[in-house]
């Protein structure tokens, strides 16, 4: 039998990344509650948040330096036809609204479809073989073109930063706990 394969946390993102706002910062609380940005620029924002965290939160401050064998990858599962692309009429009402909903899902994967990328990153042996950790995939073996946002190493630390600043705030100062802190 040969060695068992590392763990591998998988984030579902998309190549809507590319709408995230050309401003971003993850500077504040203010920034990530703006109530003006439209629905298509929060959910890119959102995307391209998940490209981040794999790569320069989860890989490069608790992965690498603990010396642990787990990946962090990022998937784009494609345009799947869920009831999310019915969500498109209620973030833009109207014609356009429901043209991009009827677009989506005519174009769109099936569920199981939507899934491969995903399943591709949990069990391909290609991630280990070419040390594929931190990638960002839009197809099966597919590695994707990501944004300079998305590859923006300064963005993924300010990312990190907020998110540990959300997480005190909100459990209190002692709620982070250094991942190789012995008891």
């Amino acid at each position: 039998m040969g060695t068992k394969p590392a763990p591998r946390v998988v984030f579902e993102s998309s190549e809507m990344h590319r709408t995230a706002p050309s401003d971003v910062h993850f500077a504040s609380m203010d920034e990530i509650n703006d109530s003006s940005m439209d629905p298509t620029r929060l959910y890119g924002r959102t995307k391209l948040a998940m490209i981040l965290f794999a790569k320069y939160g989860l890989r490069d401050r608790v992965i690498k330096p603990n010396g642990d064998n787990v990946y962090a990858l990022s998937v784009h599962p494609g345009a799947v036809n869920t009831a999310m692309q019915q969500q498109w009429k209620d973030a833009y009402p109207g014609i356009t609204g429901k043209l991009l909903s009827n677009a989506m899902l005519f174009a769109g994967r099936d569920v199981e479809q939507g899934s491969y990328s995903a399943l591709w990153c949990c069990t391909a042996d290609e991630i280990e073989e070419k040390n594929m950790n931190g990638y960002y995939f839009n197809d099966p073996g597919q590695p994707g073109k990501e944004t300079s946002q998305a590859s923006d190493e300064n963005l993924g630390a300010a990312l990190w930063d907020l998110s540990e600043r959300i997480i005190k705030d909100k459990l209190g100062a002692d709620a982070l706990v250094d991942w190789s802190a012995k008891e």
